[in-house]
């Protein structure tokens, strides 16, 4: 499976080899995936970056480093900073993880949006409930 892989990567590019080596659950996908989404990160690309991190295979860009590598890059210039070009990819196609919802919900109470935390919640797109309802219910989260 791995020499097919690396047939269809070098002859039909990167974009078709992530489908069909999830299409196919071909071994080493994962690292294909992370490949990808180490290059378009690399190029600035945060939005392209973060639907490679969505689509990925078993969460595996799916991780506190992952945020954390958003979290540290600067906004360009007449764009949203990464880390808010990340969580609506994530939020349009799944339900966050742990260490994603907690992190989308401290910036979210923090600036008095609590519907919009309470929105997700009941769409299913949040999980951790109680860890956010901690959040939600600190002396410092707006009411």
């Amino acid at each position: 499976k791995q020499w097919y892989q690396r047939r269809v990567a070098i002859t039909a590019g990167p974009e078709l080899a992530l489908k069909i080596s999830v299409r196919c659950n071909l071994a080493g996908a994962e690292e294909l995936f992370v490949r990808r989404f180490n290059m378009l990160f690399g190029q600035g690309q945060y939005s392209e970056a973060a639907k490679v991190a969505a689509s990925a295979p078993k969460g595996i860009l799916r991780t506190p480093q992952t945020i954390q590598r958003f979290q540290q890059c600067p906004a360009q210039p007449g764009q949203a900073s990464p880390l808010l070009q990340y969580f609506p990819i994530l939020l349009e196609t799944s339900q966050l993880n742990k260490a994603e919802s907690l992190e989308l919900a401290r910036p979210v109470l923090q600036q008095g949006r609590n519907q919009l935390l309470e929105k997700w919640l009941v769409e299913g797109k949040v999980g951790c409930r109680e860890e956010l309802g901690s959040l939600y219910n600190a002396p410092d989260a707006p009411l």
